[in-house]
């Protein structure tokens, strides 16, 4: 099988070695007019898990969706709003209806219908409910496989996994944001589970780069228009973080790459700042969930002379907020390895801070020993690593994380409790 090509480089700041590449073959077909069996629906997170939902498609023309209870023969038509944009010289549509106002703990279904009353057939899925949160988390998917160990993970957690709410991936989807066949592999690898399962998606590095090592960096296009996030209010940025509920906990999505953004437009960084005090503070959920793609350590690199640094750049930005803000829990990836750390507050050991996980790697490119342990690492994946996700449960009271490997082999798992 004909391979993607992947090399190495250290980002300025990054403290971390990530993965850079380039296809080696020609541009993918995905995008242009479809019949209904192939307009690869999505599902994407609304603002609530148990009451809204984006549904998007690929395709152009007079198509509608129709929704219905499970079980019901009255469907509701929603007339989708279109999206056309051109990459790399080529136009592509997309088609998207926002949903609000469901019932919790409900089976939906779907279809796409044209109007010559050609149907895509009925797809189901379930609205969370009020009490409880299930969801499986993601690390890095990026990968120079044509993403079959990436399909690998994605489709055997959801075997293992099929009642939960959403999945979440972190950052770096792809290896090249800009490369369009990275983005079909990606989404022909998960079209099993993403038309049923919603996903929320958290921005890395990777899913800005451009093809040209001369920019490096291009509008995250692809990434900002294929996943209809929830509205922050932003004018300048638009989908690049984003905040959701489900069951009792709240979830925000943070965008930490200023540094590829500042080359694009500044004010990300201050931007979102402000924007996380205001939210962070409206929600009346028990939990608070930071999901964000850099991690907020230093760490030394094997071989490597690096300055004898603790925490991050991102670290030293963003801690401080979740200290202010009460956040229980701080999921990051980036690093391709899997870490728990202590409970951190003032840049230190403290129980009272939130609980900082680096979640692994979910793709083939990994990192065989590379990283030197840090100080605050209390719990580290086998090594050398292989691909795992993880397993979040909420209740009012309780908050637990299961790390799997992909045979479903448990190698981590932590609980947070507290009084409602």
């Amino acid at each position: 099988m004909k391979q993607l090509k992947a090399t190495r480089r250290v980002l300025i700041g990054a403290g971390a070695a990530v993965a850079v590449g380039a296809a080696a073959f020609g541009a993918s077909a995905f995008f242009k007019d479809r019949k209904p069996s192939e307009f690869n629906a999505r599902l994407i997170v609304g603002s609530d898990t148990d009451n809204s939902i984006a549904v998007q498609w690929e395709g152009n023309g007079s198509w509608y969706l129709e929704l219905r209870k499970s079980g019901s023969r009255d469907a509701k038509r929603f007339t989708p709003q279109p999206d056309s944009y051109t990459v790399k010289g080529r136009t592509y549509h997309l088609q998207t209806v926002r949903i609000a106002g469901l019932h919790p703990s409900t089976t939906y279904e779907y279809q796409i219908t044209g109007p010559n009353d050609e149907r895509s057939g009925w797809t189901a899925f379930r609205t969370s409910d009020l009490e409880n949160c299930r969801a499986l988390i993601f690390p890095d998917s990026q990968s120079n496989d044509r993403y079959k160990t990436w399909e690998g993970v994605y489709n055997g957690a959801l075997g293992r996994t099929p009642d939960i709410d959403f999945t979440c991936n972190m950052g770096d989807l792809v290896d090249c944001g800009a490369w369009l066949d990275h983005w079909d592999y990606w989404f022909s690898a998960v079209k099993g589970g993403i038309s049923r399962i919603p996903v929320a998606v958290v921005m890395g590095n990777h899913d800005t780069y451009d093809m040209d090592s001369k920019t490096r960096v291009a509008e995250p296009v692809m990434f900002l228009h294929s996943f209809p996030v929830p509205d922050n209010g932003s004018e300048n940025f638009r989908r690049w973080y984003y905040t959701f509920d489900s069951g009792p906990v709240h979830f925000i999505v943070l965008n930490t790459e200023w540094q590829e953004a500042d080359l694009l437009r500044p004010g990300l960084l201050s931007e979102k700042k402000t924007w996380f005090r205001n939210v962070a503070s409206k929600t009346d959920k028990p939990w608070s969930v930071v999901l964000m793609h850099r991690d907020v350590l230093y760490y030394k690199i094997k071989g490597r002379k690096r300055a004898n640094e603790t925490f991050d750049e991102v670290g030293k930005e963003l801690m401080p907020l979740f200290d202010e803000a009460g956040v229980d829990l701080v999921l990051t990836a980036h690093l391709h390895t899997y870490r728990r750390r202590d409970h951190i507050k003032a840049f230190a050991r403290s129980e009272d801070g939130p609980l900082y996980i680096v979640t692994g790697v979910a793709g083939n490119i990994r990192y065989p020993d590379f990283w030197i342990d840090h100080p605050l690492d209390v719990k580290i994946a086998p090594q050398p690593e292989t691909d795992n996700y993880l397993l979040l449960d909420a209740t009012g009271q309780s908050l637990s994380l299961k790390t799997l490997l992909p045979n479903g082999n448990e190698i981590d798992s932590v609980t947070l409790t507290k009084n409602t």
